[in-house]
């Protein structure tokens, strides 16, 4: 094995292979939709998923106030709309109307789910941990749908600035 070299924290995180990137919902009224890169499993049974959002962000609030959330996996058709959301704030700006997505009611919870999406995962919220730079919204699954063609290969990936699908870059930030 060649010598290794040391990185800056910045450096480092580019070595971790690519990470989903999932559109995330929450509200029951005043809807906003966010892109998260740092998505995670954290059990299996039962299923419990994470998000970590930084606290200056307007859907910090949103997650703090509401009980629930959603998670929903991106197809790569929809690049530009996962771009556009995590870029603007929905505190000056309405998300779902400025990218043509679809919320619709999530069968378990009141926030809404992301009809365009291949995977929609419903959460209630059951913790929150807060973590440097991020607070960590953990959610139980209680209900889960997905499209009759999906393969686990369809969801779009974030990697050091890159939006993927396994092989292809499919967009650079």
């Amino acid at each position: 094995m060649e010598a290794k070299i040391e990185l800056s924290s910045a450096d480092a995180i580019k070595t971790f292979p690519a990470f989903p990137a999932v559109l995330v919902a929450m509200g029951d009224g005043e809807k906003n939709v966010i892109t998260i890169g740092l998505v995670q499993i954290f059990s299996f049974n039962p299923l419990i998923l994470g998000i970590g959002v930084a606290p200056s962000r307007h859907s910090f609030k949103l997650l703090q106030k509401y009980p629930d959330f959603s998670i929903n996996i991106p197809g790569k058709e929809l690049v530009e709309q996962v771009l556009y959301c995590g870029t603007k704030s929905g505190r000056d700006t309405d998300k779902f109307k400025e990218t043509g997505l679809t919320a619709i009611p999530g069968r378990k919870i009141k926030s809404p789910v992301i009809k365009e999406c291949l995977v929609n995962f419903e959460c209630k919220k059951s913790k929150t941990i807060e973590m440097g730079d991020r607070t960590w919204f953990l959610g139980e699954v209680v209900h889960t749908e997905a499209a009759k063609d999906y393969a686990r290969e369809k969801g779009l990936l974030y990697w050091a600035g890159e939006f993927r699908m396994p092989g292809e870059v499919v967009r650079r930030r």
